[in-house]
């Protein structure tokens, strides 16, 4: 079984992993692939903070694929892109033969009530294949 994590480096990611790796220690032989898409938004503001904030986000991301194979083991294939993350994944997921899509729900109102985020809620709109959404 084909599995295609989407994570994001916040809060829930941890959370995501824990719940990802308990479900797939009931999947025989599963093969995992996580992707992580820097938002290249954060770029737009032009105040010379750039390279420091360049930085962070690949500290960052080396510390999701850490925990990311602490979580789901060292044979995971992590991708690693930078853009839109809506229309990244949706590129990445249309090459890719995969069976369930595991993406984490973080987005939370000005109340903090929890709510779908854009992305996954544009993933679980825009799916052809099984959807698990992990509050």
């Amino acid at each position: 079984m084909q599995i295609v994590l989407c994570l994001d480096y916040s809060s829930n990611a941890k959370q995501v992993l824990v719940a990802s790796q308990n479900l797939l220690k009931e999947i025989k032989a599963p093969k995992i692939t996580v992707i992580h898409i820097t938002n290249d938004a954060l770029f737009t503001g032009g105040t010379g903070f750039e390279p420091q904030l360049n930085e962070d986000l690949e500290n960052d991301s080396s510390e999701l694929k850490n925990l990311a194979i602490q979580y789901l083991g060292k044979d995971i294939r992590y991708i690693e892109d930078h853009g839109i993350p809506r229309g990244k994944i949706d590129d990445i997921l249309s090459h890719m033969d995969y069976d369930l899509l595991v993406i984490g729900n973080h987005s939370k109102n000005l109340l903090g009530n929890r709510r779908l985020g854009a992305v996954a809620n544009h993933l679980l709109l825009n799916s052809s294949k099984p959807v698990l959404i992990i509050p």
